[in-house]
């Protein structure tokens, strides 16, 4: 297939570019000006100018999806943007958009506030004929994001840190299973369909211990709050979110779930 990738830059869109490119697919990126070059062909535009995402993504077989959120106004106009191109389109949210409790991919988005409007960026994009990817917390790789942003805390205290209360669980998946999945969308997937990207459940207590050689501390919410911003509200939603329904439609079964020895073994480059 002819496939445009958009956020071939980031941790996610590099790795499903590769993947999808060593699957035997015809990969072309989204660049905006000024942006580093990558080995696949160019095609130019930007997240911020939803026109030109309309004329980028025109003509393709699919359309991946998986740059970093800009917020509600420019999420929207973006999707619209892309479902007005007339590509099928492979769209990413992430598991926050479930809210917290017991998921699956047949349940209804409670989103968290900090991501309030991404239900409706899901609705959109499978009115269209979309297919929507909900990826846990990703790790693996060189990859930063919430790893990254827990080692660096590590390094600071002397100890692993965990916002909170313990006990909290999130979904998580490791960088490579979360590659093979889009592929599989891409390939097999129906259209208007969702899909869990869930290696396993873990308590982010027991990450922070991991990156903490073997202690971690409660950074209590108000004061991670002060520092971090509402996304550190995300860091108390205790989800436990199923990808059964994705592995047997998709035959895609994860090789990582052991992300607390991974980290152990490989811990991540704290974030600067």
């Amino acid at each position: 297939m002819n496939v445009l990738i958009i956020g071939a830059t980031g941790f996610i869109g590099s790795a499903v570019a590769a993947a999808l490119a060593e699957a035997g697919h015809d990969i072309a990126v989204l660049r905006r000006p000024g942006s580093r070059e990558l080995p696949y062909r160019s095609v130019p535009g930007d997240l911020t100018d939803p026109a030109s995402l309309k004329r980028a993504a025109a003509g393709f077989d699919r359309v991946v999806h998986v740059g970093a959120p800009l917020g509600e106004e420019l999420d929207l106009a973006g999707v619209d943007a892309l479902v007005d191109a007339g590509s099928p389109l492979v769209y990413t949210t992430g598991a926050a958009v479930l809210g917290g409790g017991t998921a699956d991919e047949e349940t209804e988005p409670r989103p968290h506030p900090f991501v309030s409007w991404r239900a409706e960026v899901e609705r959109r994009v499978r009115a269209a004929g979309g297919r929507v990817v909900r990826p846990g917390m990703v790790y693996g790789g060189d990859g930063g994001g919430v790893p990254a942003l827990l080692a660096a805390k590590a390094a600071e205290r002397g100890t692993g840190v965990y916002i909170g209360e313990p006990g909290v669980r999130w979904p998580v998946v490791h960088v490579a299973d979360l590659a093979a999945l889009y592929v599989a969308v891409v390939e097999r997937a129906e259209p208007g369909t969702v899909w869990h990207g869930t290696g396993e459940t873990v308590r982010l207590d027991e990450v922070a211990r991991a990156l903490g050689g073997g202690t971690a501390v409660s950074w209590p919410l108000e004061e991670a709050t002060a520092e971090l911003g509402p996304i550190a509200g995300l860091f108390v939603l205790d989800q436990d979110i199923s990808s059964d329904r994705t592995r047997r439609l998709l035959d895609w079964t994860p090789e990582h779930t052991a992300i607390v020895d991974h980290l152990k073994a490989e811990p991540p480059v704290p974030a600067r």
